[in-house]
């Protein structure tokens, strides 16, 4: 059980067996139950991949290796962010800035509705992924055009016009 992705509930299941020995066990992961993060921690935790994907170096290893641990993790370590983004300079600054500006936009709905839980399960496995990749700040930069926009209209992604 310990080797389960943070926020997921295991299910314990026999796998098909034969009479004559006992039953292995297999774990699934069940994706009804997943992980819930607070407005405030999403805005943060959006602040922060804003910011890492704005940083032009990558982060010192010890960093990085922290923030693998924190999206092993992500829903009883999302509070360590703040900590990581104050201990480079740039970093703070641009996750400063980041929160600021998702601080100022319009408060989410207060009810949950399938989609909105479905866009909040997606950038917090999106997060998951950036802070467990090798390196942090290109996962961020890689993950901060959306695939839509490119879809939308290649010819002007290649030629420079609509």
């Amino acid at each position: 059980m310990a080797n389960a992705p943070s926020g997921l509930a295991l299910v314990r299941q026999a796998a098909p067996h034969s009479a004559l020995r006992s039953p292995p066990l297999q774990y699934c992961l069940d994706p009804k139950i997943m992980p819930t993060l607070n407005s405030q921690q999403e805005k943060s935790l959006t602040a922060f991949i804003t910011a890492l994907g704005q940083q032009d170096d990558a982060l010192p290893e010890g960093l990085q290796k922290q923030l693998h641990a924190i999206g092993q993790n992500l829903e009883a370590r999302i509070l360590e962010l703040p900590a990581i983004a104050a201990s480079l300079p740039n970093l703070n600054q641009a996750y400063q800035t980041a929160l600021s500006d998702t601080q100022a936009e319009a408060p989410a709905a207060t009810f949950a509705s399938s989609t909105s839980q479905s866009a909040s399960d997606k950038q917090y496995d999106r997060a998951v992924d950036i802070l467990t990749a090798d390196d942090p700040v290109q996962a961020a930069k890689r993950s901060r055009t959306p695939l839509g926009q490119i879809a939308s209209n290649p010819l002007k992604r290649l030629f420079g016009r609509g």
